[in-house]
């Protein structure tokens, strides 16, 4: 019952932000009278949901997960003009495996807001997935800013700590709260060996790996 109650909890964390920005870029696109545009990003808002919702379910297919991030990061690209690119690559075989929802857009979301905004130039962001004979192995990659040695060092500590011990840590910097939920989401479904690991180097960029177990059906 208890982590079922933190299960619910921590999906519950969500940013209005993002669906503001969302709806303003439509607003936009309907005044500057770019009809295709307007509908082109409505269309993957109303996917975007579709998958979050999912009827309740907390795990689902690896291809509706993987077309949440490509929803999310199609409206992202369209509301900063352009200043990155994404590429997503993964196998047919890995498509109707299964994953908890909801645990790449977060790490998307971190590449984008942490790594690339700050970044002169255009950036990009690669989703890639694979597997071992036990495991599902995520890597969502961006050439953004990167993140400080002490930093990382700092983070991958607190992603190691248990669910239980996280809540007395100070997480920050980057990604913040919603990186540490979704990584705890993980641990109280599948074991503290599951979860998230950053690797990072300052003007190069970011790796964050999330190793789940290989889930067939």
């Amino acid at each position: 019952s208890l982590k079922e109650s933190q299960l619910i909890f921590l999906q519950s964390q969500i940013n209005p932000h993002f669906l503001y920005n969302a709806l303003d870029i439509i607003v936009w696109m309907i005044e500057k009278e770019q009809p295709k545009e307007a509908v082109h990003i409505v269309t993957a808002l109303a996917r975007l949901f579709r998958i979050s919702l999912s009827r309740g379910k907390n795990i689902i297919p690896v291809r509706d997960e993987l077309e949440h991030v490509q929803n999310y990061l199609t409206i992202q690209k369209m509301r900063y003009k352009n200043k990155f690119s994404y590429e997503i690559i993964m196998d047919d075989e890995v498509k109707n495996l299964s994953i908890i929802k909801l645990v790449v857009q977060p790490l998307a979301e971190n590449a984008i807001y942490h790594g690339l905004e700050c970044k002169l130039g255009t950036g990009t962001v690669t989703v890639e997935v694979e597997t071992t004979q036990s495991r599902l192995i995520i890597l969502i990659k961006d050439n953004g800013v990167g993140i400080p040695e002490e930093k990382l060092i700092q983070l991958n500590q607190e992603l190691k700590m248990a669910p239980q011990e996280i809540k007395e840590a100070k997480p920050g910097g980057r990604g913040g709260i919603a990186m540490f939920n979704v990584n705890n989401r993980i641990k109280l479904l599948f074991g503290e060996q599951y979860g998230f690991h950053l690797t990072s180097q300052p003007g190069i960029g970011t790796e964050v790996e999330i190793t789940l177990p290989l889930i067939k059906k």
